[in-house]
């Protein structure tokens, strides 16, 4: 929020709040539209397709039991371990009979078997979807779970400072009973980015001056990984600059972060075209542009009170966006014949370590 103008926040379906928490302050993620600072967007809208899928999702969640041998056979899908006879047509099609769904004709739904080469992008546009949103539903009870833990361990502490009053020395470190680690296990992980790739590069959006970031070590590594296998050119660190952990629950969230971006408005714009892809500037950011950067950012945001966390920029040269996701990610997609632009001014790659 501090470095970029503003930040995408991608959705499977359009006009469908997450009903997870979202990790900005309530000032900043209520600024919508264009143009503030988030801006929340679906990159393959359903359109009038919208209410026939989620009415499948409803269903869904409401008899989970009966779907849960077609679900297991669309994350095997995704996961390319599907057989011939089960292609995620046919796995598509059997769970919108289900629902005594119909399968209308609308441009984004899957149609019968006739039409399934037609019909071919629809169908992986909505297996896609339908991961994520039901990954949601996993995250949200994750979250939940973690919530319970988080209560649970603070009456550990409860009672084990009870227990120390008067005997000193006996209890003097505190060991948890149970973890609240909410990373996304590895293999789900790898699933959920398929789909994403599958929603991003099925999409007609223009994605030229984006950076794409990530708090994953493994998601970013892959992705560089890929490109240095792939390619002549060589991935370039742009710059690694601090930022603050997190916002404070005040009504100044956006003014403070208004203040900041003024007075960094010099520094802000040799970032800014420092990470353009199609600049021809491959000039590394000045150790004292970092230091001025450093101390603009202690003024505003003191590390004692805001936290710290370290961004880290790649360009990857000549590169389109759409291309290196699918080629990361959903190699097959590509084995298959979905054509996207190959080539690009580049991508830029952000790594966010907290």
């Amino acid at each position: 929020a501090q470095l970029f103008e503003q930040v995408v926040f991608l959705r499977p379906v359009e006009d469908d709040p997450p009903k997870i928490d979202i990790p900005f302050s309530p000032e900043i993620a209520d600024q919508q539209g264009s143009g503030e600072c988030i801006n929340y967007s679906c990159p393959a809208p359903l359109a009038e397709d919208r209410d026939r899928f989620l009415a499948l999702l409803r269903d869904i969640r409401s008899r989970p039991e009966d779907y849960a041998g077609h679900l297991g056979n669309l994350s095997a899908g995704l996961g390319n371990m599907v057989r011939p006879n089960e292609q995620e047509h046919a796995i598509m099609d059997t769970l919108l009979r289900q629902t005594g769904i119909r399968t209308g004709s609308g441009e984004h739904t899957p149609q019968a078997e006739k039409g399934q080469e037609k019909n071919a992008s629809s169908v992986r546009l909505w297996q896609a979807r339908l991961l994520l949103k039901l990954g949601e539903s996993v995250d949200r009870n994750q979250a939940e779970i973690r919530r319970n833990l988080d209560r649970m361990t603070r009456q550990q502490e409860d009672l084990l400072k009870d227990l120390r009053e008067g005997r000193e020395g006996k209890f003097s470190e505190l060991i948890p009973l149970f973890s609240t680690d909410n990373e996304i296990p590895l293999q789900q992980q790898r699933l959920r980015l398929k789909a994403w790739t599958r929603l991003f590069a099925l999409s007609q959006g223009q994605f030229e001056t984006t950076a794409f970031i990530s708090s994953s070590p493994d998601t970013v590594e892959a992705l560089l990984k890929h490109y240095r296998q792939e390619h002549t050119k060589t991935a370039k660190q742009l710059l690694s600059l601090p930022l603050p952990a997190f916002f404070d629950e005040d009504d100044e969230a956006l003014l403070r972060r208004d203040r900041f971006q003024k007075e960094a408005a010099e520094l802000l714009a040799a970032i800014r075209a420092l990470s353009t892809p199609n600049t021809s500037a491959y000039s590394v950011f000045s150790v004292k542009s970092e230091t001025a950067w450093t101390d603009l950012l202690e003024r505003h945001y003191p590390a004692a009170e805001h936290g710290r966390c370290t961004l880290t920029l790649y360009l990857l040269p000549e590169i389109a966006p759409q291309q290196l996701f699918l080629g990361t990610f959903a190699t097959q997609d590509l084995a298959g014949g979905q054509t996207v632009e190959s080539t690009g001014p580049g991508t830029v790659l952000g790594f966010l370590a907290r």
